[in-house]
Protein backbone atom coordinates (compact mmCIF):
# COMPACT_ATOMS: atom_id res chain seq x y z
CA UNK A 1 0.00 0.00 0.00
CA UNK A 2 2.78 2.39 0.88
CA UNK A 3 4.62 1.46 -2.31
CA UNK A 4 1.55 2.18 -4.45
CA UNK A 5 1.01 5.49 -2.67
CA UNK A 6 4.60 6.55 -3.32
CA UNK A 7 4.35 5.67 -7.02
CA UNK A 8 1.08 7.64 -7.35
CA UNK A 9 2.58 10.64 -5.56
CA UNK A 10 5.63 10.50 -7.83
CA UNK A 11 3.48 10.62 -10.97
CA UNK A 12 1.39 13.52 -9.58
CA UNK A 13 4.56 15.50 -8.81
CA UNK A 14 5.89 14.68 -12.28
CA UNK A 15 2.67 15.90 -13.89
CA UNK A 16 2.67 19.14 -11.82
CA UNK A 17 6.32 19.80 -12.78
CA UNK A 18 5.47 19.22 -16.47
CA UNK A 19 2.54 21.68 -16.23
CA UNK A 20 4.73 24.32 -14.55
CA UNK A 21 7.39 23.94 -17.27
CA UNK A 22 4.72 24.18 -19.99
CA UNK A 23 3.22 27.36 -18.48
CA UNK A 24 6.64 28.99 -18.13
CA UNK A 25 7.56 28.06 -21.72
CA UNK A 26 4.27 29.51 -23.08
CA UNK A 27 4.72 32.75 -21.13
CA UNK A 28 8.26 33.15 -22.50
CA UNK A 29 7.15 32.50 -26.10
CA UNK A 30 4.24 34.99 -25.97
CA UNK A 31 6.43 37.66 -24.37
CA UNK A 32 9.02 37.26 -27.15
CA UNK A 33 6.55 37.81 -30.04
CA UNK A 34 5.07 41.31 -30.43
CA UNK A 35 1.33 41.35 -30.71
CA UNK A 36 -0.53 42.69 -33.76
CA UNK A 37 -1.48 45.99 -32.10
CA UNK A 38 2.16 46.72 -31.28
CA UNK A 39 3.17 45.93 -34.85
CA UNK A 40 0.47 48.24 -36.31
CA UNK A 41 1.50 51.01 -33.94
CA UNK A 42 5.16 50.62 -34.91
CA UNK A 43 4.28 50.63 -38.63
CA UNK A 44 2.13 53.75 -38.24
CA UNK A 45 4.95 55.54 -36.45
CA UNK A 46 7.45 54.50 -39.14
CA UNK A 47 5.07 55.51 -41.95
CA UNK A 48 4.35 58.84 -40.30
CA UNK A 49 8.04 59.53 -39.85
CA UNK A 50 8.66 58.63 -43.50
CA UNK A 51 5.94 61.02 -44.69
CA UNK A 52 7.28 63.84 -42.54
CA UNK A 53 10.77 63.14 -43.86
CA UNK A 54 9.45 63.27 -47.46
CA UNK A 55 7.73 66.62 -46.79
CA UNK A 56 10.99 68.04 -45.44
CA UNK A 57 12.99 67.19 -48.58
CA UNK A 58 13.68 70.18 -50.83
CA UNK A 59 15.65 70.72 -54.01
CA UNK A 60 19.06 72.39 -53.83
CA UNK A 61 21.46 74.02 -56.27
CA UNK A 62 23.13 70.60 -56.55
CA UNK A 63 19.92 68.79 -57.53
CA UNK A 64 20.23 67.24 -61.00
CA UNK A 65 17.35 68.06 -63.36
CA UNK A 66 16.52 65.46 -66.03
CA UNK A 67 14.00 66.20 -68.78
CA UNK A 68 12.37 63.29 -70.60
CA UNK A 69 10.84 64.66 -73.81
CA UNK A 70 8.20 62.66 -75.65
CA UNK A 71 6.99 63.63 -79.14
CA UNK A 72 3.38 62.61 -79.71
CA UNK A 73 3.93 62.74 -83.47
CA UNK A 74 6.03 59.56 -83.61
CA UNK A 75 6.47 58.53 -79.96
CA UNK A 76 10.18 59.35 -79.98
CA UNK A 77 11.84 59.96 -76.60
CA UNK A 78 14.86 62.12 -75.84
CA UNK A 79 16.59 62.77 -72.52
CA UNK A 80 18.51 65.85 -71.46
CA UNK A 81 20.24 66.65 -68.19
CA UNK A 82 20.37 70.30 -67.18
CA UNK A 83 21.22 72.48 -64.24
CA UNK A 84 18.16 72.96 -62.05
CA UNK A 85 16.52 76.33 -62.88
CA UNK A 86 16.92 78.84 -60.06
CA UNK A 87 13.14 79.19 -59.61
CA UNK A 88 12.92 75.46 -58.74
CA UNK A 89 15.61 75.55 -56.00
CA UNK A 90 14.44 75.15 -52.38
CA UNK A 91 11.05 73.66 -53.26
CA UNK A 92 9.32 70.63 -51.75
CA UNK A 93 7.72 68.03 -54.03
CA UNK A 94 4.29 69.63 -53.72
CA UNK A 95 5.65 73.12 -54.40
CA UNK A 96 7.60 71.91 -57.43
CA UNK A 97 4.54 70.15 -58.87
CA UNK A 98 2.57 73.40 -58.53
CA UNK A 99 5.37 75.43 -60.17
CA UNK A 100 5.52 73.03 -63.13
CA UNK A 101 1.76 73.20 -63.52
CA UNK A 102 1.85 77.01 -63.61
CA UNK A 103 4.71 77.01 -66.12
CA UNK A 104 2.69 74.70 -68.39
CA UNK A 105 0.02 77.39 -68.70
CA UNK A 106 2.52 79.98 -70.01
CA UNK A 107 5.22 78.10 -71.98
CA UNK A 108 8.22 79.97 -73.40
CA UNK A 109 8.31 80.97 -77.06
CA UNK A 110 10.94 78.30 -77.68
CA UNK A 111 8.68 75.63 -76.15
CA UNK A 112 5.71 76.85 -78.21
CA UNK A 113 7.74 76.54 -81.39
CA UNK A 114 8.67 72.98 -80.42
CA UNK A 115 4.99 72.11 -79.98
CA UNK A 116 4.96 71.95 -76.15
CA UNK A 117 1.80 70.36 -74.72
CA UNK A 118 2.28 69.60 -71.00
CA UNK A 119 4.72 68.54 -68.27
CA UNK A 120 4.65 66.80 -64.91
CA UNK A 121 7.03 65.63 -62.20
CA UNK A 122 7.93 61.95 -62.46
CA UNK A 123 10.77 61.57 -59.92
CA UNK A 124 11.68 63.68 -56.89
CA UNK A 125 14.57 63.62 -54.42
CA UNK A 126 17.11 66.09 -53.09
CA UNK A 127 19.72 64.57 -55.44
CA UNK A 128 17.69 64.30 -58.65
CA UNK A 129 14.36 65.29 -60.20
CA UNK A 130 12.88 64.02 -63.46
CA UNK A 131 10.34 66.02 -65.47
CA UNK A 132 8.28 64.39 -68.21
CA UNK A 133 7.49 66.83 -71.04
CA UNK A 134 5.03 66.14 -73.87
CA UNK A 135 5.51 67.74 -77.29
CA UNK A 136 3.70 67.49 -80.62
CA UNK A 137 5.87 68.44 -83.58
CA UNK A 138 3.17 67.67 -86.14
CA UNK A 139 3.15 70.60 -88.55
CA UNK A 140 -0.16 72.39 -88.66
CA UNK A 141 -1.75 72.34 -92.11
CA UNK A 142 -1.40 75.69 -93.85
CA UNK A 143 -2.57 77.23 -97.09
CA UNK A 144 -5.98 77.86 -98.68
CA UNK A 145 -8.15 76.57 -101.50
CA UNK A 146 -10.31 78.81 -103.64
CA UNK A 147 -13.38 76.81 -104.64
CA UNK A 148 -16.69 77.32 -106.40
CA UNK A 149 -19.75 76.73 -104.20
CA UNK A 150 -23.16 77.27 -105.83
CA UNK A 151 -21.66 79.64 -108.39
CA UNK A 152 -19.81 81.71 -105.77
CA UNK A 153 -16.06 81.89 -105.17
CA UNK A 154 -15.29 80.78 -101.60
CA UNK A 155 -12.06 80.41 -99.66
CA UNK A 156 -11.50 77.21 -97.68
CA UNK A 157 -8.73 76.16 -95.36
CA UNK A 158 -6.16 73.60 -96.45
CA UNK A 159 -8.45 70.68 -95.53
CA UNK A 160 -10.93 71.82 -98.25
CA UNK A 161 -13.72 71.33 -95.68
CA UNK A 162 -13.48 74.32 -93.32
CA UNK A 163 -14.93 77.49 -94.86
CA UNK A 164 -12.62 80.47 -94.28
CA UNK A 165 -14.84 83.11 -95.88
CA UNK A 166 -17.07 83.86 -98.86
CA UNK A 167 -15.65 86.34 -101.38
CA UNK A 168 -18.87 87.60 -102.93
CA UNK A 169 -17.41 86.94 -106.40
CA UNK A 170 -19.41 84.95 -108.97
CA UNK A 171 -17.49 82.32 -110.94
CA UNK A 172 -19.26 83.45 -114.13
CA UNK A 173 -17.42 86.79 -113.83
CA UNK A 174 -14.00 85.11 -113.91
CA UNK A 175 -11.95 84.51 -117.07
CA UNK A 176 -12.57 80.98 -118.48
CA UNK A 177 -9.12 79.62 -117.51
CA UNK A 178 -9.37 80.99 -113.94
CA UNK A 179 -12.95 79.72 -113.65
CA UNK A 180 -11.73 76.24 -114.59
CA UNK A 181 -9.00 76.41 -111.90
CA UNK A 182 -11.48 77.51 -109.23
CA UNK A 183 -13.91 74.74 -110.15
CA UNK A 184 -11.11 72.19 -109.63
CA UNK A 185 -9.80 74.01 -106.55
CA UNK A 186 -7.08 76.65 -106.79
CA UNK A 187 -4.43 76.40 -104.05
CA UNK A 188 -2.90 79.51 -102.42
CA UNK A 189 0.03 79.35 -99.97
CA UNK A 190 -0.77 82.46 -97.96
CA UNK A 191 -3.64 84.70 -96.98
CA UNK A 192 -1.95 87.57 -98.83
CA UNK A 193 -2.09 85.63 -102.11
CA UNK A 194 -5.80 85.01 -101.52
CA UNK A 195 -6.49 88.74 -101.06
CA UNK A 196 -4.46 89.62 -104.18
CA UNK A 197 -6.51 87.10 -106.17
CA UNK A 198 -9.81 88.52 -104.91
CA UNK A 199 -8.72 92.12 -105.63
CA UNK A 200 -7.67 91.14 -109.14
CA UNK A 201 -11.16 89.98 -110.06
CA UNK A 202 -13.32 92.25 -107.95
CA UNK A 203 -15.27 94.87 -109.96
Amino acid sequence: MKKGYKIGLFFILLLVAALIILVLWKRHTIAGVPNEENLIGQNDEAGGASQVQQMDITTTCDTICIYENIDQKDGSVSMEEKKLPVKYIGLTRKELEQALKEDSLVPTLEDKQKGFQSQHLELFSAEKIKILRIYDTTQELSGFYILEINGEVCVYKQDRVTLYFKTGLRTKDLPPDVRCEVQKGKFMDTELQVYHFIESYSS
